[in-house]
């Protein structure tokens, strides 16, 4: 019995290692995403000195875009896509994770008005079920040798076990049938690697700094005013929320006859020439939105309230044109910052309080976007 719990012991260090991996993965990812977006964006243009600069690097970026999906095919899939494939597959190739993230990096890098959400959705689907095989053939690697000799070191052991977090997609193998899992030890090995996880990656992020992240709303008080406008409120959301929907299918429309004719690097030029043009005038509707999102927070007393909302309609046509013309990405940060900059025109038009005018708008618009108001309303509560 000692044995046992000793070589399970073994076996929760290795499964802390690969959680502390992908954890590392995921900081690194958004850090990079970060880190490109500051040297085209801020170190770049202290050398180069061009009011045409922002048309000039989305002209490139929607060219770089386009050849990446015309040898490469579209990557990143969209969330939906990705959870689907979960769904129907029970697995997640992560063989194809190298492109997947170059091309998320793409549309983040260049200024696109996407998010970094899909990528990492399928970074994260990917890497857990690297994870799940890495601790199958861990395991099958671990008995076999304790089974072949009992008495073997068991830092011998544990560094054959690690060895194996190297290897390639295609020499991750092991026989599926001779793993016999247990419900305690699958779950207590996920929950191990889930709680290393996240203390790696708070840890990195205190240490070497956080990549594009989530900002907190400062918290506010509800008045009787807020309860008198939250009907209006919820109305604006619902119809920004159409907007989206209306935009989105508009620009599929225009869009998808390119595609159609194989047309994919025009597309992207034609997507890149908009969000120049657009992104020249107003800055603020490029981006993922989610350092955008913290400005404007602090910010907004310096537009005025319907310039806040021009913005948030802006931003909602600029993502469905980046997305429908191949600059692939998430939709969920650039409408979150839609929701909050039309709520805190509306909360100075109506005088309602700013958090609870930019949750209930913001809330209103997910529920629409999506047709799922529990889990817009979680999303808007994140922040």
């Amino acid at each position: 019995m000692k044995k046992q719990m000793s070589n399970w012991m073994l076996f929760l260090c290795f499964a802390a290692v690969t959680g502390a991996s992908i954890a590392a993965a995921v900081w690194l990812y958004l850090k990079i995403a970060n880190v490109g977006i500051t040297i085209i964006w801020d170190m770049i243009p202290q050398y180069i000195e061009s009011q045409h600069y922002t048309i000039i690097m989305c002209l490139i970026g929607g060219l770089v875009v386009g050849i990446f999906h015309k040898f490469y095919g579209p990557y990143p899939e969209s969330m939906a896509d990705s959870v689907k494939r979960v769904r129907e597959t029970h697995t997640y190739p992560y063989r194809n994770l190298p492109i997947t993230v170059a091309a998320a990096f793409l549309s983040l890098f260049f200024g696109g008005a996407v998010g970094p959400e899909s990528g990492l959705v399928c970074l994260l689907l990917g890497l857990c079920f690297w994870a799940m095989d890495q601790f199958g053939m861990a395991r099958e690697k671990m008995e076999a040798m304790i089974g072949n000799n009992p008495y073997i070191p068991r830092g011998e052991v544990f560094r054959e076990m690690l060895r194996g977090l190297a290897c390639t997609p295609g020499k991750i193998v092991y026989d599926k049938n001779k793993i016999q899992w247990k419900r305690s030890e699958s779950v207590s090995a996920g929950v191990v690697a889930g709680i290393v996880g996240l203390i790696v990656y708070l840890l990195l992020n205190r240490l070497l700094g956080a990549g594009l992240s989530v900002p907190h709303l400062e918290d506010g008080e509800m008045h009787a005013l807020d309860r008198a406008g939250a009907v209006l409120l919820i109305a604006v959301g619902i119809g920004a929320g159409y907007l989206f929907l209306i935009f989105k299918k508009l620009a599929a429309l225009f869009f998808a006859k390119l595609q159609s004719k194989g047309l994919h690097i025009l597309n992207a030029v034609l997507g890149g020439l908009v969000l120049g043009v657009i992104g020249t005038f107003f800055p603020m509707t490029m981006f993922s939105g989610g350092n955008e999102i913290q400005a404007i927070q602090y910010e907004y007393l310096q537009y005025t309230p319907y310039l806040l909302i021009f913005i948030g309609v802006v931003k909602l046509f600029l993502t469905n044109v980046c997305i429908e013309s191949g600059w692939r990405g998430g939709h969920f940060f650039p409408v979150i910052f839609s929701g909050l900059s039309i709520g805190y025109g509306f909360s100075v038009i109506l005088g309602t309080s700013q958090v609870f005018s930019v949750v209930v708008v913001t809330g209103a618009l997910l529920g629409t976007m999506l047709q799922q108001p529990l889990g817009a309303l979680v999303l808007s509560l994140i922040f």
